[in-house]
Protein backbone atom coordinates (compact mmCIF):
# COMPACT_ATOMS: atom_id res chain seq x y z
CA UNK A 1 0.00 0.00 0.00
CA UNK A 2 1.47 3.29 -0.88
CA UNK A 3 1.49 5.96 1.14
CA UNK A 4 0.40 9.25 -0.52
CA UNK A 5 1.74 11.90 2.16
CA UNK A 6 4.35 11.41 5.02
CA UNK A 7 3.98 14.22 6.79
CA UNK A 8 1.73 14.52 9.61
CA UNK A 9 -0.74 17.61 9.16
CA UNK A 10 -3.14 19.58 11.74
CA UNK A 11 -6.45 21.08 11.93
CA UNK A 12 -5.92 24.27 13.14
CA UNK A 13 -2.86 26.44 13.82
CA UNK A 14 -1.61 28.68 16.47
CA UNK A 15 -2.45 31.51 14.16
CA UNK A 16 -5.93 30.59 14.15
CA UNK A 17 -6.76 29.79 17.99
CA UNK A 18 -9.11 31.86 19.74
CA UNK A 19 -7.33 32.35 23.04
CA UNK A 20 -3.55 31.04 22.88
CA UNK A 21 -2.72 32.29 26.07
CA UNK A 22 -4.97 29.58 27.95
CA UNK A 23 -2.94 27.09 27.81
CA UNK A 24 -3.37 24.31 30.18
CA UNK A 25 -0.01 22.65 30.54
CA UNK A 26 1.44 19.45 29.05
CA UNK A 27 0.12 17.81 26.00
CA UNK A 28 -2.74 16.34 25.91
CA UNK A 29 -4.59 12.80 24.24
CA UNK A 30 -7.91 11.74 24.91
CA UNK A 31 -8.71 8.55 24.96
CA UNK A 32 -11.94 6.16 25.18
CA UNK A 33 -14.60 4.12 23.58
CA UNK A 34 -15.72 4.80 19.68
CA UNK A 35 -18.57 7.45 20.03
CA UNK A 36 -17.48 9.61 22.90
CA UNK A 37 -16.63 12.89 21.55
CA UNK A 38 -13.07 12.43 21.73
CA UNK A 39 -12.70 14.25 17.81
CA UNK A 40 -15.50 16.44 18.81
CA UNK A 41 -14.58 17.94 22.26
CA UNK A 42 -10.83 18.20 21.42
CA UNK A 43 -11.28 20.28 18.75
CA UNK A 44 -13.25 22.54 20.63
CA UNK A 45 -10.46 22.49 23.74
CA UNK A 46 -7.85 22.62 21.25
CA UNK A 47 -9.11 26.26 19.98
CA UNK A 48 -10.12 27.18 23.42
CA UNK A 49 -6.96 26.54 25.18
CA UNK A 50 -4.50 27.40 22.29
CA UNK A 51 -3.34 23.90 21.06
CA UNK A 52 -2.89 22.02 17.92
CA UNK A 53 -5.17 19.72 17.25
CA UNK A 54 -4.85 16.24 15.26
CA UNK A 55 -7.18 13.56 15.14
CA UNK A 56 -5.40 10.50 14.75
CA UNK A 57 -7.55 8.44 12.73
CA UNK A 58 -7.77 11.51 10.22
CA UNK A 59 -4.11 11.45 9.73
CA UNK A 60 -4.05 8.13 8.63
CA UNK A 61 -7.11 8.57 6.87
CA UNK A 62 -5.26 11.48 4.62
CA UNK A 63 -2.08 9.88 4.26
CA UNK A 64 -3.34 7.00 2.98
CA UNK A 65 -6.40 8.04 0.98
CA UNK A 66 -8.37 5.13 2.49
CA UNK A 67 -11.13 5.35 5.72
CA UNK A 68 -9.79 3.31 8.78
CA UNK A 69 -12.63 1.05 7.39
CA UNK A 70 -11.46 1.13 4.21
CA UNK A 71 -7.63 0.11 5.99
CA UNK A 72 -9.23 -2.72 8.10
CA UNK A 73 -11.08 -3.86 5.36
CA UNK A 74 -7.69 -4.29 2.68
CA UNK A 75 -4.72 -4.52 5.25
CA UNK A 76 -6.48 -5.88 8.19
CA UNK A 77 -6.50 -4.53 11.95
CA UNK A 78 -2.55 -5.35 12.46
CA UNK A 79 -1.45 -3.42 10.06
CA UNK A 80 -3.86 -0.37 11.17
CA UNK A 81 -2.76 -0.64 14.40
CA UNK A 82 1.45 -0.45 13.08
CA UNK A 83 0.23 2.77 11.06
CA UNK A 84 -1.33 4.12 14.41
CA UNK A 85 1.63 3.50 16.30
CA UNK A 86 3.65 5.15 13.84
CA UNK A 87 1.75 8.22 13.28
CA UNK A 88 1.35 8.86 17.35
CA UNK A 89 4.83 7.92 17.44
CA UNK A 90 5.42 10.49 15.13
CA UNK A 91 3.92 13.32 17.84
CA UNK A 92 6.83 13.04 19.79
CA UNK A 93 8.73 16.43 18.75
CA UNK A 94 5.91 18.28 18.42
CA UNK A 95 5.10 20.92 21.15
CA UNK A 96 1.37 21.74 22.48
CA UNK A 97 -0.83 19.68 20.69
CA UNK A 98 -3.74 18.39 21.41
CA UNK A 99 -5.03 14.42 19.77
CA UNK A 100 -7.94 12.16 19.61
CA UNK A 101 -6.65 8.82 19.71
CA UNK A 102 -8.55 5.95 17.66
CA UNK A 103 -10.63 3.60 20.50
CA UNK A 104 -8.01 1.16 20.76
CA UNK A 105 -4.87 2.93 21.03
CA UNK A 106 -4.01 2.81 23.75
CA UNK A 107 -4.41 -1.01 23.51
CA UNK A 108 -2.07 -1.93 21.78
CA UNK A 109 2.05 -1.98 21.76
CA UNK A 110 3.73 0.73 24.16
CA UNK A 111 1.37 3.58 23.10
CA UNK A 112 -0.11 4.33 26.45
CA UNK A 113 3.13 4.10 28.36
CA UNK A 114 4.64 6.52 25.18
CA UNK A 115 1.42 8.73 25.78
CA UNK A 116 2.39 9.04 29.72
CA UNK A 117 5.48 9.53 29.24
CA UNK A 118 5.01 12.62 26.77
CA UNK A 119 1.83 14.27 28.01
CA UNK A 120 -1.58 13.96 30.04
CA UNK A 121 -3.75 11.74 29.04
CA UNK A 122 -8.09 12.13 29.51
CA UNK A 123 -10.17 9.36 29.16
CA UNK A 124 -13.52 10.19 28.87
CA UNK A 125 -15.79 7.71 29.99
CA UNK A 126 -19.43 7.40 28.47
CA UNK A 127 -21.63 4.52 29.47
CA UNK A 128 -22.88 1.67 27.12
CA UNK A 129 -26.40 2.88 26.73
CA UNK A 130 -24.67 6.49 25.95
CA UNK A 131 -22.18 5.23 23.28
CA UNK A 132 -24.98 2.71 21.55
CA UNK A 133 -27.15 6.28 20.77
CA UNK A 134 -24.22 7.86 19.83
CA UNK A 135 -22.85 5.22 17.17
CA UNK A 136 -26.08 2.98 16.20
CA UNK A 137 -26.74 5.10 13.01
CA UNK A 138 -22.73 4.80 12.14
CA UNK A 139 -22.34 0.75 12.42
CA UNK A 140 -21.17 0.65 8.48
CA UNK A 141 -18.47 3.23 9.00
CA UNK A 142 -16.98 1.53 12.26
CA UNK A 143 -15.22 -1.73 11.33
CA UNK A 144 -15.50 -3.18 15.13
CA UNK A 145 -19.28 -2.75 14.59
CA UNK A 146 -19.66 -3.63 10.87
CA UNK A 147 -20.58 -7.08 10.98
CA UNK A 148 -22.66 -6.70 14.12
CA UNK A 149 -26.04 -7.39 14.20
CA UNK A 150 -28.51 -4.72 16.08
CA UNK A 151 -29.91 -5.99 18.13
CA UNK A 152 -26.58 -7.52 19.87
CA UNK A 153 -24.86 -3.76 19.70
CA UNK A 154 -25.40 -2.78 22.92
CA UNK A 155 -23.90 -6.39 24.04
CA UNK A 156 -20.92 -6.06 22.42
CA UNK A 157 -20.52 -2.19 23.21
CA UNK A 158 -20.62 -3.71 26.67
CA UNK A 159 -17.77 -6.83 26.39
CA UNK A 160 -15.64 -4.32 24.28
CA UNK A 161 -15.82 -1.55 26.72
CA UNK A 162 -15.24 -4.17 29.72
CA UNK A 163 -11.96 -5.63 27.77
CA UNK A 164 -10.48 -2.00 26.96
CA UNK A 165 -11.81 -0.23 30.21
CA UNK A 166 -9.23 -1.67 32.51
CA UNK A 167 -6.31 -0.09 30.17
CA UNK A 168 -8.36 3.50 29.72
CA UNK A 169 -8.78 3.68 33.56
CA UNK A 170 -4.59 4.29 33.90
CA UNK A 171 -5.01 7.34 32.54
CA UNK A 172 -4.25 10.77 34.15
CA UNK A 173 -7.68 11.96 34.42
CA UNK A 174 -11.38 10.58 33.87
CA UNK A 175 -13.98 13.09 33.00
CA UNK A 176 -17.90 11.88 32.79
CA UNK A 177 -19.08 12.28 28.71
CA UNK A 178 -22.25 13.75 29.81
CA UNK A 179 -20.90 16.62 31.96
CA UNK A 180 -18.31 17.67 29.60
CA UNK A 181 -18.54 21.18 28.64
CA UNK A 182 -16.12 23.73 26.50
CA UNK A 183 -14.22 24.48 30.12
CA UNK A 184 -13.77 21.19 31.00
CA UNK A 185 -9.90 21.02 31.03
CA UNK A 186 -10.04 24.00 33.49
CA UNK A 187 -8.86 22.31 35.89
CA UNK A 188 -5.41 21.55 33.98
CA UNK A 189 -4.79 25.07 33.61
CA UNK A 190 -5.37 25.58 37.43
CA UNK A 191 -3.00 22.35 38.33
CA UNK A 192 -0.73 23.99 35.81
CA UNK A 193 -0.33 27.09 37.20
CA UNK A 194 -0.28 25.93 41.13
CA UNK A 195 2.79 23.88 40.10
CA UNK A 196 4.46 27.12 38.45
CA UNK A 197 3.52 29.17 41.40
CA UNK A 198 5.36 26.43 43.69
CA UNK A 199 8.54 26.60 41.28
CA UNK A 200 8.53 30.11 41.03
CA UNK A 201 8.17 30.18 45.24
CA UNK A 202 11.40 27.60 45.49
CA UNK A 203 13.40 29.34 43.06
CA UNK A 204 12.90 32.54 45.61
CA UNK A 205 13.58 30.59 48.95
CA UNK A 206 16.71 29.48 46.73
CA UNK A 207 17.89 33.17 45.62
CA UNK A 208 17.52 34.46 49.85
CA UNK A 209 19.54 31.27 51.23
Amino acid sequence: MAEKNDSIGCENSSDELQNPNEKVGSNIFLVGFMGSGKSHWGHIWALKYGYTFYDLDAQIEAAFGMTVEQIFEKEGEDKFRELERYYLHKLENKKQFLVACGGGTPCFFDNLDWMRRNGEIIYLKAAPEEILSRVVDETLKRPLLKEVNAAELLFFIQQKLKEREPVYMKAHHVLEVVKLNEDSLSFLQSANSGSESNQAHKAKDCSQA
